[in-house]
């Protein structure tokens, strides 16, 4: 497959290539050339006029649940949920899933649902069970999924788990996140030995974290990535964020702050936060009856009360510019979505809320796409448009780095590349 005359904006950092020729062969990117020197050669498959567009990396979600979505519906209704739900991903120009907590078998058996699609389908990165205190988050107010976390408060035990579980996945995930000292919060040392078993096997881990100092803590035992923005101590205090920055980016930790997570716990149950869904594109009028009947909309979330959503919100809002000027790489991820109406939707919202939170548009489309690759240690062949790199592609007809809307707005998006197959029509094929 050829893609001709597009501008190409490559995901590396690099200036855009204005008129450029994308060659896709054997699912990877093959050359990113300039189009008025190519040749077509026979065999080259088909050529999509690109003409105007432009041709972004395929959007990575960086942190989401997908058996909480299956959970909520009857076994009989999972399967065909499950395809809908790849299929909207993918037509949202959405190429990679992260799944951040499950149990061992939801690889297997999300797999089994996709076995019949013939379409193109993201790619599913799992962590499997999460470790956790005894009795710790998430399994501490939700005990029916206790298949979802290695419980432990020994580290000798959590190293032997981990280096089990590294075999297993992709990437492994800790909950530290607890009152230090008491059984539900995971050990120190455990979290040590966890990353050191997993980096052992060549696999990267990840941090669930509450608070800033079991950030910093996290930092310390070697964790490649922090989950969600940190509650601060001062919320009128900058010094944290400033703090928490350079310790970020002098050990080059990724940061998925989780944003749309936090304002859609923070403002459950609110309508006026609705209407402003709507006046952003992100909800219809048609979508209001069935966000209001979800069971959780409007009730405390447990472990995250609703003001304390705000706050993380808030001082994420204000402070993530610091960390991008630092040099930190921030990471794309949605975790729920309680007020939108599909987790694709979850995760547009999440890139325009970093574009709210000053981040550049250039920064904006990083983050959602070669940041989470490099936080589950994908960078090397995936989440850019470069040779060798997987052929995950969403073409665009205006430019994102104009307005993030362009990126954001389905009402923009031609059409997604998934490994090199295309969802829809080709274009000027």
């Amino acid at each position: 497959m050829i893609i001709r005359h597009v501008t190409v904006i490559d995901g590396t950092g690099a200036d855009p290539i204005a008129d450029a020729e994308v060659v896709v062969a054997d699912g990877r990117f093959s050359a990113v050339r300039p189009a008025a020197s190519a040749e077509r050669a026979d065999g080259d498959g088909p050529v999509i006029d690109g003409r105007g567009g432009y041709l972004v990396p395929g959007l990575w979600e960086g942190h989401t649940h997908l058996s909480g979505y299956l959970l909520q519906r009857p076994e009989s209704e999972r399967a065909s949920f499950f395809t809908r739900l790849m299929a909207d991903f993918v037509a949202a120009g959405v190429t990679s899933v992260t799944d951040l907590g499950g149990p061992i078998g939801l690889r297997e058996e999300l797999r089994g649902y996709l076995a019949g699609v013939s379409g193109p389908v993201p790619e599913l990165l799992f962590s499997g069970p999460v470790f956790t205190g005894i009795e710790g988050w998430p399994v501490l107010d939700m005990k029916e999924r206790a298949s979802f976390a290695y419980q432990t408060d020994n580290a000798d035990q959590a190293y032997r788990q981990a280096l089990e579980l590294a075999d297993r996945v992709d990437f492994v995930k800790c909950v530290y996140d607890g009152e230090p000292g008491t059984p539900g919060k995971l050990p120190f040392e455990a979290l040590k030995a966890i990353v050191a078993a997993a980096h052992e096997k060549g696999k990267n881990v990840v941090a669930h974290i509450h608070h800033r100092s079991e950030l910093e803590e996290a930092v310390r035992a070697g964790v490649d990535g922090i989950e969600h923005a940190f509650l601060p101590d001062d919320a009128g205090s900058r010094a944290e964020a400033l703090d928490v920055a350079a310790l970020l980016s002098e050990t080059n930790t990724y940061y998925c702050p989780t944003l749309a997570a936090w304002e859609q716990l923070g403002r459950s149950g609110d309508e006026a936060y609705l209407r402003e869904l709507i006046d952003d594109g992100f909800l219809t009028e048609a979508d209001v009856p069935q966000i209001i009947s979800r069971p959780i909309w409007g009730r405390p979330f447990p472990h995250h009360p609703a003001d304390e959503c705000r706050v993380r919100l808030r001082y994420a809002l204000d402070t993530l510019g610091y960390l991008h000027d630092a040099g930190v790489r921030i990471a794309a991820g949605s975790d729920i979505a309680l007020a939108l109406p599909s987790p694709p939707k979850a995760l547009l919202r999440e890139l325009r809320l970093l574009a709210e939170a000053g981040l550049p548009r250039a920064s904006v489309l990083a983050a959602g796409t070669r940041h989470v690759a490099g936080k589950i240690g994908r960078e090397a062949t995936a989440g850019t448009i470069t040779p060798t790199a997987v052929a995950d592609a969403v073409l665009l007809d205006a430019d994102p780095l104009a307005d993030v809307a362009h990126l954001t707005d389905l009402a923009h998006h031609v059409g997604t590349l998934r490994q090199g197959r295309w969802d829809g029509e080709l274009p000027g094929a």
